[in-house]
């Protein structure tokens, strides 16, 4: 994932804080398939006009058939999961994210929540 700056990484963060449908967070355990390894996913389901642009930019094709688009992001997921806490799956619990926003980024993560 690539951001232009700390203000569109709080902002993405926001976006997929929300719990709102658009997105699911998915580790794959394809180690367990042949694959080289697990990895970290954001399989995006709906909204997606309103998704940022560092997730836009990383879109690929979906694999499934509520799965529209798919950003693969092994290293992202990780960061989100394990300083953010975010969860694996589609609901997140903001206030518990929201908390690990610094202050100054604050109106950027909440930015992110209205889209």
């Amino acid at each position: 994932m690539r951001f232009d700056s700390p203000q569109e990484y709080y902002e993405t963060l926001g976006f997929l804080a929300k719990s709102d449908g658009s997105i699911s967070l998915v580790w794959e355990h394809n180690e367990n398939q042949g694959a080289w390894g697990s990895g970290g996913r954001i399989h995006c389901h709906n909204n997606i006009i309103s998704f940022t642009a560092p997730l836009t930019r990383k879109f690929t094709a979906g694999r499934a058939r509520n799965v529209i688009h798919r950003i693969n992001c092994n290293e992202f997921v990780q960061d989100i999961v394990t300083n953010h806490s975010f969860q694996i799956g589609s609901n997140q619990d903001t206030n518990a994210i929201r908390i690990t926003i610094p202050p100054q980024f604050i109106v950027d993560f909440n930015r992110g929540l209205a889209l």
